[in-house]
């Protein structure tokens, strides 16, 4: 292959080295395979391996789990993951976290993965806006060149030998998976040509070679080319699963979209691979991707094509290097895992001098960069086998878990020598983000005998200026991209933590070893941990965040703020509403006081928006401290058990939609709760009164106090009560009651007696549909395709209000999803879409659709109210109050 070319700076070189040196940051704590000796038999297999694999995707859960672990760890190749969107488009199986929030949970749970996998993360700048049947869509809406730069940045900055990415065709949708793959093999030549994206700063890049391979909407792998089958069933007696399985239970923690638990079947896994390029050509068929990739030490000659005159001592090097790592595998010994300590620290000294000499050698800064690289990853992968030969372990951990600006905050790092050796600590100090300052209260070097341990204590002043903990990337105002507010994490996954770094000897051979610092704490589960957050000193919510009231007329709404103080003394302060001009505040602010750390303080107002014109208003919530400094913002915690928390800051304001709606008077409203959808404070808002209900109530309760029972997305999918009672529900509605079903997925087409069959189809009638019909894959994607009214008298259009063409304007990400297919005359389609993309071609139906049961009507929604509503969107809100609004039939 063509050498990387040379036109770029020495100080380039030097940040594109510190860039790769430091691979994403996973959780924090190592699953059990990585500890003791089987976690060193795992390391021993990374050492020496010099090439490297990324793999590029759209979504989390697109990437093939089992492909992954045989990458990195059946073979210790380094892996990357540079998945482009975040996911923020997707749905959330369970909680209500959307678009934002979803996309912090979602790129959390690829953070739990990789525990398992041991890959690292990246990530683009686009967003997920939903399931799209273009890739011309796709890439205006992303912004090709600006996507097409978030690949080449990440090809360029971990320099991989291999690039896998998604097919770049698909018979169906889902056609960002075919952008994803379009947007790589663009990428593959861009990478390498010093004229394009020379803004980056990074060097070009030329990859070996470019697959294509993986999932997504009805992708078309290899037709009428040469396939690659890879195999990825096969039993690894380190991690005890074969790696198809283990990667099954990594991608487990893909909760947020129902992935199942099951582990996969013994023996059962494959990947299929089509070759795009190469460079050079391959010739003849291959076995493998990693063909062609010296997975030993002399793999490293590759980067010095060229230079055999320059340094003609650097293959002997290598070869030395080679020889220890063979000593330290043959030394190995699960009983016995310190025999492996002289050979690891003749290796990692070994590498330590090669890089002097690299360093020193006559190589173009091209050349010496790339070399410095590798090596870079060995000296690491060394350290990290020396490590858990050793038997070592360090601990850091902090007196809270929310800081706020110019706050102390107490740091024990705790090394500990488990092992049967003698080690000596050098030192230890605190890492910490640009601005912090930290000081040392104890501690100092000494040897460590076996079973010994030692401490260190710091404390770590957070900067009067520093920013609250949050993603450092945020949505673009009108755009389908994210933007960076701190350049210096571009591809990132988040902002590294605080980090306590430790040097010591082992032996003759002096390494480091890092340890995030965390936050422990008792629960109900049992001990838990967090990471270190900034917080402000005042977080400030407002609930509601959206109410509706009616346009023109005097409608009194309550709010209700809460303000938390993360000050560690009492305080004190004043709460109070910025409205509209002309409207009226009571009482027009709070006092607030505070005893403690932690503790939250609500306060309650009557806002009424005197002559609102129709459309949207902001009410803001201000908290005033006794400095008179004001404080306007909350965080979001995002937080599950599965996963590390992390926070959204987001503003303390709340939308006043003034709407030209109106509530059928008498209406009240049983809620049968899905998963992630806002649906049942919308109707709140509305003025209905709402009731949750429980199991015991479908199963035993008078559900004929309700004139209408609303259940909520995918309920029938989450609730084995709702599925068990249904018989009930249907009884409500032959005697006069009205059922709304919100969309469900094909799960809606199967009973729970046939659990255990084949996945649903949709040519079975569903059980709970009141006459033949199915939930389809059927959907629209384009929120602005026009509607067909096809039943123009319908209630559900007309009463108590009347929709209109601006009724369906607004709307966000989708018109709707898993629409109807109605099989009997009985059922009434209400209306119908057209989406402009020819692979999804045909009037859809099946969106809105009304049937009379008995006395009572059963109503299937396949629109998106659930994402309409806490947008806001006007429309959204006149049909939610003609679908709750009909009376009960007597």
């Amino acid at each position: 292959m063509p050498k990387p070319a040379r036109a770029w700076r020495a100080a380039a070189a030097l940040s594109f080295i510190l860039l790769v040196a430091a691979p994403a940051a996973a959780q924090l704590e190592p699953i059990p395979q990585d500890r003791g000796a089987n976690g060193l038999a795992l390391a021993l297999r990374r050492i020496g391996v010099t090439p490297r694999v990324l793999w590029v995707t759209a979504h989390p859960d697109d990437e093939n789990n089992g492909m992954l672990v045989r990458l990195s760890r059946g073979f210790g190749v380094r892996t990357g993951l540079l998945t482009l969107t975040r996911g923020d488009g997707g749905q959330n199986a369970i909680g209500p976290e959307l678009f934002d929030a979803l996309a912090v949970l979602r790129s959390e749970e690829l953070a739990a993965l990789h525990r398992y996998d041991a890959v690292e993360q990246y990530f683009g700048l686009s967003v997920d806006f939903g399931y799209s049947f273009s890739v011309d869509e796709t890439l205006a809406k992303w912004g090709r060149e600006a996507a097409l730069g978030d690949v080449v940045r990440i090809i360029r900055s971990l320099r991989p030998d291999v690039v896998i990415t998604l097919p770049l065709e698909a018979r169906g949708g889902g056609h960002h998976h075919q952008a994803a793959g379009r947007l790589t093999r663009d990428a593959f030549p861009a990478a390498a040509d010093p004229a394009q994206y020379a803004d980056q700063g990074l060097p070009p890049w030329q990859a070996r070679k470019l697959y294509q391979g993986g999932v997504g909407g009805g992708a078309i792998i290899g037709e009428g080319a040469a396939t690659l089958s890879v195999r990825t069933g096969v039993y690894d007696p380190l991690l005890g699963l074969t790696w198809h399985q283990f990667g099954s239970v990594a991608r487990g923690l893909h909760r947020s979209q129902s992935m199942g638990q099951m582990m996969a079947p013994a023996g059962e896994g494959a990947a299929t691979f089509v070759l795009l390029d190469s460079v050079p050509p391959v010739a003849g068929p291959e076995a493998d991707v990693l063909d062609g990739a010296d997975l030993t030490f002399a793999g490293v000659l590759r980067y010095a094509a060229g230079h055999e005159k320059t340094a003609p001592w650097l293959r002997a090097e290598l070869a030395a290097l080679q020889a220890n790592t063979d000593a330290a595998r043959a030394a190995f010994d699960a009983q016995a895992p310190e025999r492996t300590i002289p050979a690891l620290q003749a290796l990692l000294a070994g590498v330590q001098q090669l890089q002097g000499r690299v360093a020193g050698a006559a190589f173009d800064a091209t050349t010496g960069a790339e070399i410095a690289a590798r090596l870079a990853d060995e000296e690491r992968d060394a350290a990290a086998a020396l490590w858990l030969a050793h038997g070592l372990d360090l601990e850091v951990t902090v007196d809270d878990d929310v800081v706020i600006p110019g706050q102390e905050v107490n740091v024990t790092a705790t090394v500990a020598n488990s092992g049967r050796e003698r080690v000596s600590v050098e030192g230890l100090s605190l890492a910490t983000s640009p601005g912090w300052s930290s000081r040392t209260v104890e501690g100092e070097g000494r040897d460590l005998a076996p079973g010994e341990a030692t401490s260190f204590r710091f404390v770590a002043v957070v900067p009067a200026d520093a920013k609250p903990s949050a993603p450092h990337w945020r949505r673009r105002p009108g755009a389908d991209r994210f933007e960076l507010l701190d350049p210096a994490l571009a591809g990132r996954p988040w902002a590294p933590p605080l980090t306590a770094v430790l040097r010591y000897r082992s032996g003759k051979t002096v390494t480091e070893a890092t340890g995030p610092a965390r936050w422990r704490y008792e629960s109900p589960l049992g001990e838990k941990q967090k990471v270190l957050a900034v917080g402000s000193e005042f977080s400030v919510r407002i609930q509601p965040e959206v109410t509706v009231v009616p346009a023109g007329a005097p409608a009194p709404r309550e709010f209700r703020v809460a303000v938390r103080n993360q000050r560690r003394d009492g305080s004190r302060g004043r709460v109070r509403l910025e409205v509209p001009a002309g409207w009226r505040v009571e009482p027009p602010e709070e006092e607030l006081r505070f005893r403690s750390e932690g503790e939250e303080v609500p306060a309650r107002f009557t806002v009424t928006p005197l002559g609102a014109s129709p459309g949207a208003a902001t009410v803001r919530a201000v908290f005033v401290d006794a400095a008179g400094r004001e404080f306007s913002a909350g965080e979001q915690v995002i937080a599950y058990e599965h996963v590390h928390e992390r926070r959204l800051v987001r503003p303390a304001e709340a939308r006043v939609l003034a709407l030209d709606v109106a509530v059928a008077p008498g209406t009240s409203v049983g809620y049968v709760d899905g998963v992630g959808d806002e649906v049942d404070t919308a109707i709140r808002q509305l003025g209905v009164p709402l009731t949750y209900l429980t199991a015991d109530d479908l199963a035993f309760g008078d559900l004929s106090r309700f004139t209408t029972i609303v259940t909520g997305i995918r309920a029938y999918e989450m609730r084995a009560d709702l599925r068990s009672f249904h018989h009930r529900l249907m009884g409500y509605v032959e005697n006069g009651g009205n059922l709304v079903v919100q969309y469900n997925r094909l799960d809606f087409n199967r009973s729970p007696e046939a659990s255990t069959a084949a996945a649903p189809a949709a040519t079975v009638n569903s059980p709970y549909a009141p006459y033949p019909a199915a939930v389809t894959s059927n959907r629209v994607t384009d929120e602005n395709a026009p509607p067909r009214i096809i039943a123009q008298a319908s209630r559900l259009l007309t009463s108590p209000n009347v929709l209109r063409a601006g009724d369906w304007q607004g709307w966000v990400q989708e018109r709707g999803l898993n629409f109807l297919a109605a099989r009997d005359p009985r059922y009434e389609n209400v209306v119908a879409f057209v989406d402009p993309f020819p692979l999804n071609e045909g009037e859809k139906s099946g969106a809105l659709v009304d049937a009379l049961v008995g006395k009572g009507r059963w109503t299937y929604v396949g629109l998106g109210l659930f994402r309409q509503l806490p947008a806001g969107v006007p429309g959204a809100y006149r049909l939610l109050a003609n679908l709750i609004g009909r009376p009960r039939a007597r």
